[in-house]
């Protein structure tokens, strides 16, 4: 289903499942990531849950944990995000070692990438411009939307990732939109999640 309208980028936390009708095919990620045919196959079938929780310290720092399961015999994930800028190793069954960091950005002509270029307007597209949640106090986390950047030195490809909601087909959903960069090599997707309820009501 749709997002709720209390579901914002500041309160994240809940289940959601990646909507196979709306999001975009990973396989041509995944294959510049180097992941067997095989098993990109088994993505393309799968249903994939993420439950997300998302916390702020006392100094303002919001935190992201995603535990991420997948039908299909596809190992599960968890991903731990620190919403600093500061870089962090995150070792993948799947993709191997990375170095990623994440940060709250606020998309506009200033936009950059990870690595300093301006912001690729894919990643800048469709986007809701909303407020989020207001129990935030003003300042405490600056900006509107999520941006994840991913460096695999081993598998010599880059990911960079924008966070945020948008409205498909006269519904809010949120989505997530990705560039996989390998060399001259680039993919551009579009994922789109749907909302399963609180983590508590599951």
């Amino acid at each position: 289903m749709a997002a709720p309208s209390e579901v914002t980028m500041k309160n994240l936390s809940g289940i959601w499942v990646m909507s196979k009708n709306l999001s975009d095919d990973l396989d041509p990620c995944l294959e510049i990531q180097g992941i067997p045919w095989i098993v990109r196959k088994a993505v393309s079938w799968a249903t994939i849950t993420g439950r997300l929780k998302q916390l702020r310290t006392e100094g303002g720092l919001t935190t992201i944990h995603i535990d991420q399961t997948a039908t299909g015999g596809i190992k599960g994930e968890s991903e731990d995000h620190q919403l600093n800028w500061m870089e962090f190793t995150h070792g993948s069954g799947m993709f191997g070692t990375q170095k990623v960091r994440t940060r709250w950005t606020t998309i506009d002509q200033n936009s950059v990438s990870g690595d300093g270029t301006p912001l690729d307007p894919f990643l800048t597209a469709d986007w809701l411009d909303e407020e989020g949640d207001l129990s935030f106090e003003a300042g405490s986390d600056d900006g509107k939307h999520v941006q994840v950047y991913v460096v695999s030195s081993k598998g010599g490809w880059t990911a960079e990732q924008i966070w945020g909601f948008a409205m498909i087909e006269g519904e809010r959903y949120h989505v997530r939109r990705f560039i996989v960069r390998k060399g001259e090599r680039a993919a551009k997707v579009r994922m789109v999640y749907e909302w399963k309820g609180r983590l508590e009501e599951s």
